[in-house]
């Protein structure tokens, strides 16, 4: 009989276990016998060691789980959207050609941005996370960025484009300098936790990543809904109305990150009060900041001839401001741009507040045959 007190040879790992070695993630590190459960004391977002970030129980965070069941619960397919309108719309010249360049620079950088997200998460946050539900939660929001890919596929897979089609409108990011910048100006943080040379936990390591969850956190805040606004305001003029669909539901995802996201950063300061100094909130300013003019920079490559119908580079600019200004309240930082009312109060006509609708209308959609029907 096997007795798992003592490897027996069919069970030897090639290398073994060594208690001195030290793991670039804690969840790496081998099991080891009678570790058992943890303390719910000694569990923590960043830092925690002792126990096995692999082991669900004790939940020491209980709404971040919650965050995870909701989320998987909204889950929602592109293909489950009719996108015949917007085919003909896009076969048949409507759009303008100021609308058709938006549209192709913003789907590109999304698709793009929607890439980054998820490496960011695999490469750099995941290994210093040593709760077990954000873990969870954190793996889920990779498999909605797929999704989130999928749907700008899908989109402009409907239209008719064969891959040579896709190519020139998905390869504009690599193309537009402001595009560009905002792409590799996400990455620096991400290349920052990554290749710091600090051991995990440490007041250096941790730093990098809080400037990295704040990057992120603006990623998820204010570029996605910018980019979505864009997108919005055509449909507001009776076009791409099935695309701003699709983004409907990226959007709602994205808001849950957000959600998250912040929950995230001040769960690490209310755990870690000496990471959040005048050096620290100072620095998260300049993220901030950052933010703002690199999303202002993208408003007028996208629009350079001052807008579109609906939308002017200067509103999209103050919006691009007044979400900077509440990313900023969200951290307990004073304001830095003064905006204080919102500038597209319209978007509110795009959120999703009853998630049933999507499943109801695809219902409707497949026995009627007609487009789904919004609330």
């Amino acid at each position: 009989m096997l007795s798992f007190d003592e490897p027996t040879s069919a069970f030897t790992p090639a290398r073994r276990y060594n208690k001195n070695t030290t793991y670039s993630s804690a969840s790496l590190e081998p099991v080891t016998i009678g570790r058992g459960t943890p303390h719910p004391d000694s569990i923590k977002i960043i830092g925690g060691k002792g126990y096995d970030v692999r082991q669900p129980v004790p939940l020491k965070y209980p709404d971040v789980r919650q965050r995870f069941l909701s989320a998987r619960h909204n889950f929602w397919t592109p293909n489950d959207i009719a996108m015949g309108d917007d085919k003909v719309q896009w076969n048949t010249g409507i759009l303008t050609e100021e609308e058709s360049w938006l549209f192709k620079c913003n789907i590109s950088y999304l698709t793009a941005s929607d890439n980054l997200v998820p490496d960011n998460l695999d490469n750099a946050i995941l290994s210093q996370i040593t709760a077990n539900e954000m873990r969870q939660y954190l793996r889920w929001q990779m498999a909605e960025e797929a999704n989130h890919i999928e749907s700008y596929f899908f989109i402009l897979e409907s239209f008719g484009l064969d891959e040579q089609g896709q190519g020139q409108i998905f390869n504009l990011y690599q193309d537009v300098p402001e595009l560009v910048n905002k792409l590799n100006w996400n990455l620096a943080f991400t290349n920052n936790v990554v290749n710091i040379d600090a051991p995990a936990g440490s007041m250096e390591a941790s730093r990098a990543l809080l400037e990295d969850l704040i990057s992120y956190y603006a990623f998820e805040y204010l570029f996605f809904p910018l980019g979505f606004s864009q997108i919005f305001a055509l449909a507001r003029q009776g076009k791409l109305r099935n695309t701003a669909q699709q983004y409907q539901y990226i959007w709602r995802d994205e808001n849950l990150h957000a959600i998250n996201g912040r929950w995230l950063i001040r769960q690490i300061i209310r755990e870690n009060p000496q990471l959040w100094d005048r050096k620290m909130q100072e620095r998260a300013r300049g993220i901030v900041d950052e933010a703002v003019k690199l999303e202002s920079a993208y408003g007028q490559a996208t629009m350079p001839n001052g807008g579109i119908v609906g939308m002017s580079v200067k509103n999209y600019v103050a919006f691009a401001q007044f979400m900077g200004d509440m990313l900023l309240k969200t951290l307990d930082l004073p304001p830095s741009f003064g905006v204080r009312e919102h500038p597209m109060p319209w978007l509110s006509e795009y959120e999703l507040k009853q998630e049933v609708n999507f499943f109801e209308g695809r219902v409707r959609d497949y026995r009627t045959g007609s487009v789904l029907v919004w609330d």
